[in-house]
């Protein structure tokens, strides 16, 4: 069984402008930042869906990087909607999570995608 991977997106896609800085330093005003909803994501996956794993993004949103590393899902935080170049990834495997959802690490929208995805074929 192959593993399945979800990559959290947590900085925006370089882009002329963008600020070398966003997203240091702890991400949602300095509390909240990806390795909490990672975690929690990881757990549930762990106790329903044990093929998949979910990973921080260490390609600065690189697509093409994300792509090359066999992604099946992409989870954006919020605020990248519009900063997270996906050129090439099917726009149905991407979740933008609003603020709510990041901030009390609700993963349902998460797990209902995977579930989706899981009943696939």
């Amino acid at each position: 069984m192959s593993v399945k991977k979800i990559f959290m997106i947590s900085t925006p896609s370089p882009m002329l402008g963008r600020s070398p800085l966003h997203g240091a330093g702890g991400g949602l005003f300095g509390y909240y930042n990806e390795n909490n909803y990672v975690a929690e994501v990881q757990r549930k996956l762990d106790a329903n869906y044990p093929g998949w794993i979910i990973i921080a993004d260490d390609t600065e949103a690189n697509i093409e990087k994300i792509i090359e590393q066999n992604a099946i899902l992409i989870v954006c935080a919020p605020g990248l909607k519009f900063q997270f170049n996906s050129n090439g990834f099917d726009k149905k495997r991407i979740i933008h999570l609003n603020t709510f959802d990041y901030a009390s690490k609700n993963v349902t929208p998460v797990m209902k995608k995977v579930k989706e995805l899981s009943n696939e074929k």
